[in-house]
């Protein structure tokens, strides 16, 4: 059992103190909500101080309780903090959080290797420890559904050129974050960033890398030497790869 005492939590690395929204938000809600808010911390990418992109940001919010009053009341604060662009808080209780480990093992393992601590105090209850076969099987399905959507966004393209580089662009970042959950499948330590990652976790897994660093390179502005379509094309194939790839790892 991993009890919140030994979570790696800091204060405010750079990825947050760089995020006006994120204090907005944090005096709306506790002003909205006072003492039924019983923390608020940042996970993923901005916890581990990569340089993230706007809608870049997951944000646990840990309540007393998950009333109807209570969520009612947290509404403006979080309509206000979405709409501009931001993915929807997470919102838990400590039992809430505790009891979900087995079906959202991704997120909870996020949390255990680092999270920041925006407010409150995280509560002392005990974390479960992430059971291997509960984190591949939502990595499998998540995997696979995120595949999907690829699939329909593809054929929606109807072969434009700008709207193929939107998609690798705006999808990079889910694949990247599930394959370093997946990664979790084969190692403990992980590597600090998304890319290095993404890449131990095509060594790992036995799927090319390149289309991923391509496409990374692309996300940041650089230039690339391969044309949108073939890169499409590889980046595509490779995922289905790593969809294969995990599917097989159902044993240790």
């Amino acid at each position: 059992m991993a009890t919140t005492d030994s979570l790696p939590e800091v204060l405010a690395p750079a990825a947050t103190r760089q995020r006006p929204e994120l204090t907005r938000f944090v005096s709306a809600l506790t002003g909205a909500l006072g003492e039924r808010v019983l923390a608020i911390v940042v996970y993923g990418p901005a916890a581990r101080d990569e340089d993230v992109g706007d809608g870049e940001l997951n944000v646990l919010v840990i309540l007393r309780d998950l009333e109807l009053a209570t969520l009612a009341a947290a509404g403006p604060a979080i309509t206000r903090f979405v709409g501009r662009g931001l993915p929807h808080p997470r919102l838990v209780t400590p039992e809430s959080l505790a009891a979900a480990a087995d079906v959202f093992p991704i997120e909870l393992a996020e949390i255990v290797e680092r999270h920041v601590l925006v407010h409150g105090r995280f509560p002392h209850a005990d974390l479960p420890a992430v059971d291997r076969e509960h984190l591949r099987l939502q990595c499998e399905r998540e995997l696979r559904e995120k595949l999907m959507r690829l699939d329909e966004a593809y054929v929606a393209a109807a072969g434009s050129e700008r709207a193929l580089r939107r998609l690798l662009v705006s999808s990079y970042p889910t694949f990247a974050a599930l394959f370093r959950a997946c990664l979790r499948l084969t190692q403990k330590a992980l590597p600090p960033s998304s890319i290095a990652a993404v890449e131990a976790f095509c060594v790992a897994m036995g799927v090319e890398a390149s289309p991923f660093v391509e496409v990374d390179r692309l996300r940041r502005g650089l230039a690339i030497d391969v044309a949108i379509p073939t890169l499409f094309a590889r980046y595509h194939a490779a995922i289905v790869r790593a969809v294969n790839a995990v599917d097989r790892s159902n044993t240790p």
